[in-house]
């Protein structure tokens, strides 16, 4: 990327993964490989717009999550 031009954080992660998909390939190792494809799986993830971050009924979640560590304690 060049410095003084303005990227949105799309374009910036697309411009990453074409970085990291080249550096992939000329990778000789397959572990620093996988490594390469798990960082561009994450970027991917962060760049797409289907998931949330966010817990939004943290109560819900909070009694399902007792409930479930208080049985497994009890068996």
């Amino acid at each position: 990327m060049r410095r003084g031009r303005d990227h949105s954080i799309v374009e910036y992660i697309d411009i990453r993964i074409s970085q990291l998909a080249n550096d992939m390939r000329k990778a000789k190792d397959d572990y620093d490989k996988q490594w390469y494809n798990r960082i561009i799986q994450e970027l991917s993830w962060a760049r797409s717009q289907d998931h949330n971050c966010y817990i939004d009924e943290v109560d819900h979640w909070k009694q399902h999550y007792y409930v479930k560590r208080s049985e497994k304690r009890s068996v």
